[in-house]
């Protein structure tokens, strides 16, 4: 399948905010390929430096299954590392069984098309852009992540009634491996979810690791993230999967239909930065000054906020990344003051999160000291 005539002549176009409407829109900017595939060497290196990385990995879970206790946040929390090693996994083997073609001029491509479409020209599966959602049904305003969510999950249910020999083809590890790609943003409102709690109740999730396993786990994340750079062709870049989940968080819950005349993946990746935001800003001043929550540990408390802001900042280059609504084309209004308000919104829960995340890492004594210094 030709991935560049099946981006620019498929009957329902998706432009670059992942709009479904019933009529065309400007058509996604295809992507400039090299007909030469990846190098079998590269590959090799890329599946070489992936099973490194999922070695690393896995010692740092068995680590994880060894220490878990009683907590239904702990072992929440160890179900989400299993799903995500789970699907690093299958993203792997689904990248060691292809051979994707070359990508170039990749940073003037990059922006026009989301993850879940380069993933496919990377995996040959083409079929996946061309297959339709039922647009009526899903209504309108469905914003294309939703439907791909939507088909990952029926592919990845459909993959359950196979045979063990018969899952572990070369085609369906390629479905798969998109399929569990395009479910990063259910992962991800689960793992915001967890974060939330653990900063509203102080409740300590897991002892604090040493430095050597929590390297383990730093590394073997990065090492999977450049092996499936390398075995991608460039197609899928370090970071990538977590910028994408970030700006599809939540992705397939819902009818897809936006009640708000806004974009469904603005509103929601700026709600849980805002969410966020209120979270640090409260833990920090709850165990400085007001008390009002219950207090956590150091250690864990600047671990927590310390993930918190990260998901802060990629959420925020997830936001930059998208094109801002504009006036009419979701039916909203547009009008400087309600661009102003949203603006304002983000930036005053930001001024207080950094607030909140200083008083929170800091020693007890350092604020105390400059209270009374002169």
């Amino acid at each position: 399948i030709d991935a560049r005539s099946l981006l620019t002549q498929t009957p329902m176009t998706i432009d670059t905010n992942m709009q479904i409407p019933y009529v065309s829109a400007p058509p996604v900017a295809p992507v400039a390929l090299s007909r030469r595939p990846v190098p079998a060497s590269r590959s090799v290196v890329g599946t070489i430096v992936s099973g490194a990385g999922l070695i690393a990995w896995f010692a740092w879970l068995l680590w994880r299954a060894a220490s878990l206790n009683g907590s239904i946040v702990n072992m929440t929390i160890l179900a989400l590392e299993l799903v995500a090693f789970a699907a690093s996994l299958v993203v792997c083997a689904g990248l060691a069984v292809s051979r994707p073609p070359r990508r170039r001029n990749r940073r003037a491509t990059d922006r026009d098309c989301q993850l879940p479409v380069l993933l496919a020209e990377a995996l040959d599966l083409g079929e996946v852009i061309n297959e339709k959602a039922d647009v009526r049904r899903i209504g309108n305003d469905d914003t294309g992540e939703i439907a791909w969510a939507r088909r990952g999950i029926s592919v990845l249910r459909g993959q359950r009634r196979l045979g063990a020999r018969t899952r572990l083809a070369s085609d369906n590890l390629r479905e798969a491996a998109w399929s569990v790609v395009a479910l990063d943003g259910l992962r991800r409102v689960c793992s915001v979810i967890v974060l939330l709690v653990v900063l509203f109740t102080g409740v300590t999730p897991f002892d604090m690791p040493s430095t050597r396993r929590l390297a383990l786990l730093v590394a073997g994340i990065g090492l999977v993230s450049i092996g499936n750079w390398f075995s991608s062709g460039g197609h899928l870049r370090p970071g990538a999967r977590l910028v994408w989940s970030m700006a599809s968080i939540g992705a397939g819950l819902g009818d897809g239909i936006s009640r708000t005349g806004l974009p469904i993946r603005w509103v929601m990746t700026m709600a849980t930065l805002v969410v966020l935001n209120i979270a640090i800003a409260l833990r920090g001043m709850s165990d400085r000054w007001t008390h009002g929550l219950q207090p956590m540990e150091r250690d864990i408390r600047i671990a927590a906020m310390s993930i918190a802001v990260g998901f802060v900042m990629v959420g925020g280059l997830a936001l930059r990344r998208m094109p801002r609504p504009e006036l009419g084309f979701y039916g909203a209004t547009g009008r400087l003051e309600e661009h102003s308000v949203r603006r304002l919104a983000l930036g005053l829960t930001l001024a207080v999160a950094a607030v909140g995340f200083i008083a929170g890492v800091l020693p007890i004594d350092a604020l105390s000291n400059a209270a009374v210094a002169p």
